[in-house]
């Protein structure tokens, strides 16, 4: 009987946290537009982390002989760019939807989409020189 009663409240709790979650239950549309804002947010911390390691191994000085912006001024200046690009790629999507109740997912999950693919950019092992 303990040990019944021990197994519910686990359940109880379980259930309890997941009702919590938007992205569990997802019940209207505000939990759905909730879950999308999650889903972004958890994804730009993880670019945020991508881009500063990338900073860290992209050299801040050029080889010598070699002349223009250094190797990180140019990073960061794509960056600035691209996160300019995303924003508005993402904002004209919503534009397409601004009638609907689905534009903010539309919005979220092309902003979610797009930082992903960066942050595969930015892992990759091509910003370590030789």
């Amino acid at each position: 009987m303990k040990i019944l009663f021990v197994i519910l409240m686990a359940l109880v709790v379980t259930s309890a946290a997941r009702a919590g979650d938007p992205c569990v239950t997802q019940a209207n549309t505000s939990e759905v537009n909730q879950c999308a804002k999650q889903q972004f947010e958890q994804q730009d911390k993880l670019l945020n982390a991508a881009y500063q390691a990338a900073l860290q191994v992209v050299p801040s000085a050029n080889e010598p002989g070699t002349s223009g912006e250094t190797p990180r001024a140019l990073l960061v200046k794509a960056q600035r760019r691209w996160v300019e690009f995303r924003d508005a790629d993402c904002k004209a999507k919503y534009q397409v939807f601004a009638g609907g109740t689905i534009r903010n997912v539309i919005y979220l999950g092309c902003m979610r989409e797009r930082t992903e693919q960066r942050i595969k950019e930015l892992a990759a092992g091509e910003w370590q020189g030789g």
